[in-house]
């Protein structure tokens, strides 16, 4: 049934099963778009790891719904392990490449835009779509419209709308110190195409975690 509000699922394509790690934007009143965000606390699926942090395991095939009740629902998704950068002698989904992330902030105060996007700032170790359902989705000086968006390996973003490249923190550069010293920085996106976002409410979210790079 739709809503007047978005909501967020997240979905496994591959064949085994998945630890899905979700971390939540902080409460700040002075973020007058989304000053007081849902919690891990709001979403029974969840085990709480910290504060800001809840995962649960996702089955192949599976898609685990997260209905925020019109609230507003800022964080970011992360498969195999928590957000890092890379991991000395580990696996490619364990973060030898660092970590790529879907963020999202969904249902915010009247006069701030929905957003998504997958961020590769912190390296790459799973394969992630989004794709949005609802009218208005956008990207770019442009406002070109789109509806789902993808990761490709590191190093190879460049250009993919929706994407912010590996430690390119402000979508067309690095800013400050790179996150990840041992990994290259970009190529960077040469105009800000990094961020899909909307006007409008309603629909769905979902993030889609897949067995490999998108041909």
């Amino acid at each position: 049934m739709s809503t007047t509000y978005t909501k967020l699922s997240v979905e496994n394509q591959t064949k085994e099963s998945v630890d899905v790690y979700v971390t939540f934007a902080a409460s700040n009143p002075k973020n007058t778009c989304c000053g007081s965000p849902a919690t891990v606390g709001d979403f029974p699926v969840l085990t709480e790891v910290n504060k800001l942090m809840g995962k649960f395991s996702l089955a192949a095939g599976a898609v685990q719904e997260f209905d925020p009740q019109g609230n507003c629902f800022s964080g970011n998704i992360c498969f195999y392990i928590e957000p890092q950068c890379p991991v000395k002698g580990a696996s490619f989904n364990k973060g030898a490449e660092g970590t790529s992330i879907a963020e999202f902030t969904l249902n915010p105060s009247s006069g701030c835009d929905e957003a998504f996007d997958i961020s590769c700032v912190n390296g790459v170790n799973s394969f992630i779509q989004i794709k949005a359902d609802g009218e208005g989705w956008n990207y770019g000086p442009n406002k070109t419209p789109i509806s789902t968006i993808y990761n490709k390996g590191l190093g190879l973003n460049s250009g993919n709308p929706g994407v912010f490249p590996v430690n390119c923190t402000d979508c067309i550069r690095l800013v400050g110190d790179a996150p990840c010293p041992t990994l290259p920085v970009g190529p960077a996106q040469t105009e800000r195409i990094c961020n899909i976002q909307r006007t409008q409410r309603g629909g769905t979210v979902n993030v889609i975690l897949t067995d490999a790079e998108p041909a």
